[in-house]
């Protein structure tokens, strides 16, 4: 989350380029991700269970060999970025996963994220995916080939490593937020107002049980007029980002995830939550 008022055009571009978001490689259909909007530090979902699987065993890796099907975990950690990636192959060769990511440079105070899904198929060790971007408020739809093998996952900017899939999970779930905490109504009522602060750089999640076809009604306010908050679905799927005020139905039963940071530096806030 960031005031761009604070970080110059080519800073914003250049971080992009090096944590993969800017660009693609020389198979991708469509240009790379813009920023149209304020980035937002959209915290990852903070309820997700472990998952107990670790990445299958296969041999040492070789020059064009096909991983077996199963689940594999990657991580990348640069000084701007913080990444995990989680790869599932199924029988028939086909791919689908997720990259969550961070975006970090305290020196500019820009903290920012993006979470990519993929669909697509293994050949050898190359995966023909389709990949839909979500970057602060843009969403991208790139063609992409990706190197994938037992240790390294190589998207032609950045190079994952190995990692164990449910240590993967447990750091995705802590890493800069703080310990959800669940909103209740006093009784008869519907709606509550919270009042908190976040630091530069961290997050406050709060859980909120809903059922489908509910409206939500989200405001906050700040001292230092710098607060937003992403709303994210019990699937994980992001419904808004960046926002001061929200009203929308829900789409499923279950708990939503109202995730609040600082534009820039620390913010004071009042959040009220409705639910109808």
């Amino acid at each position: 989350m960031i005031n761009k008022r604070f970080l110059p055009g080519a800073v914003v571009i250049s971080l992009l380029y090096l944590t993969g978001c800017g660009q693609t490689n020389s198979n991708s259909a469509s240009v790379s991700p813009t920023v149209t909007s304020s980035p937002v530090a959209s915290a990852q979902p903070d309820t997700v269970t472990p998952v107990s699987q670790t990445s299958p065993t296969t041999s040492p890796d070789k020059a064009g060999k096909q991983l077996a099907p199963g689940k594999y975990c990657y991580a990348a950690k640069t000084k701007t970025l913080d990444a995990t990636a989680e790869i599932n192959i199924g029988a028939a060769n086909n791919i689908s996963g997720t990259v969550q990511a961070t975006i970090q440079n305290p020196a500019a105070s820009y903290y920012s994220s993006y979470n990519q899904t993929l669909i697509g198929e293994l050949a050898a060790d190359k995966a023909k995916l389709n990949i839909v971007t979500q970057i602060e408020e843009d969403t991208q739809n790139t063609q992409e080939t990706w190197t994938i093998t037992e240790s390294k996952l190589n998207t032609g900017r950045e190079t994952f490593t190995k990692a164990n899939c449910t240590t993967a999970t447990a750091e995705k779930e802590t890493t800069g937020a703080r310990k959800p905490v669940r909103v209740n109504f006093a009784s008869g009522a519907n709606s509550t107002t919270i009042k908190q602060s976040v630091i530069r750089g961290e997050r406050d999640t709060y859980l909120l049980g809903a059922k489908q076809g509910q409206q939500m009604n989200l405001k906050i306010t700040s001292l230092e007029n710098n607060a937003v908050f992403d709303v994210i679905a019990p699937d994980g799927k992001t419904i808004k980002q960046e926002a001061t005020t929200w009203s929308g139905k829900l789409p499923a039963n279950g708990d939503y995830q109202i995730v609040v940071g600082g534009t820039r530096g620390n913010a004071t806030y009042e959040l009220t939550v409705e639910i109808k």
